[in-house]
């Protein structure tokens, strides 16, 4: 779920609720065995978490229902299954999710990533409607955050299924044109992550993934300047991390807004150098990254706009 020490994730919760530690551990543990355990000064037994989080709203088994995913080789087709999602490739997807449902374990988290994937599967072959994808969504996130849509999430402590999900539900909310909503969901989820206590890399790894969206989304809205500065912000962190996967993406965001800029007369013609340059980053970077529809689409952008032809 990310590398949070227990005492973290009660901080952070209690603090995500505006709720006094007095309150948290009445009836539970004494203010001062709470201050340590947050201050990571004492390890929470199982027991006195689990209290404690469940007067939160949070589900129990949230910090030990991972344990249930030991084998390597489940781990590893789960990645896989992600991997095939974000190639685009949902049959190979829908074939490793059928093994999984028959070895993958019964816990909540084990249930929440079933969902999310099979939802997303579905929902991108066209079984089910965008309104019904954003259910099981909700359903789904609602597994480890029963008070999802009532309360704020840019303080809570996400663990990274929790993290894909935010990023699924803004895509449903924006495809249904509820644009402001979508961004208001990425920016909570961003907030949260510059405050988490998760892993460096794992944390930065979904950071640039939600300013990747973030960046798009306020594009479309007409903020093209917003959208720019956060892109190359994404890009820095990509640099510095080694995170070439989302790069050419991230370029492409730049690019399509300046292209809007110049549509707009608000930005001089000259700057199509620019955008002829990061458009062949991203075709080259996408090219040595293996993503072929990433690839396909750039070169097809530079040919239709800048009679630009690329060959392989």
């Amino acid at each position: 779920m990310g590398m949070y020490r227990l005492g973290d994730i009660i901080r952070m919760n209690r603090r995500a609720l505006s709720i006094t530690q007095e309150q948290l551990c009445d009836g539970i543990c004494s203010v001062e065995t709470l201050s340590r355990m947050e201050t990571g000064k004492q390890n929470p037994g199982k027991d006195i978490y689990e209290l404690l989080m469940e007067r939160m709203g949070r589900i129990r088994e949230r910090a030990y229902s991972m344990l249930s995913i030991s084998d390597i080789k489940i781990l590893d087709q789960m990645k896989q299954l992600e991997d095939y999602i974000k190639l685009y490739d949902y049959e190979a997807a829908e074939a490793i999710l059928h093994d999984l449902k028959k070895n993958l374990g019964d816990s909540i988290l084990d249930r929440q990533f079933l969902i999310r994937v099979e939802s997303i599967i579905n929902y991108r072959l066209n079984r089910i409607s965008n309104n019904e994808f954003l259910k099981k969504l909700k359903k789904a996130i609602r597994l480890t955050i029963p008070l999802y849509g009532s309360v704020s999430l840019s303080k809570w402590p996400f663990s990274i299924n929790e993290t894909r999900l935010l990023i699924n539900i803004s895509t449903a909310y924006a495809k249904k044109g509820n644009y402001h909503k979508c961004i208001n969901i990425l920016e909570e989820a961003y907030n949260a992550m510059l405050q988490s206590y998760m892993d460096k890399q794992q944390r930065i790894e979904h950071q640039v993934i939600i300013i990747n969206n973030l960046s798009k989304w306020y594009g479309v809205i007409g903020q093209h300047y917003k959208a720019i500065k956060i892109s190359k912000e994404g890009i820095k962190l990509c640099r510095e991390y080694n995170l070439g996967n989302v790069l050419p993406v991230l370029l492409y965001n730049i690019t399509w807004n300046i292209e809007r800029l110049m549509d707009k007369r608000l930005l001089h013609s000259d700057h199509n150098r620019e955008c002829i340059k990061y458009l062949k980053q991203a075709y080259y970077l996408s090219s040595a990254m293996q993503q072929p529809f990433t690839e396909q689409f750039i070169k097809k952008h530079l040919h239709k706009r800048y009679n630009i032809k690329l060959f392989n």
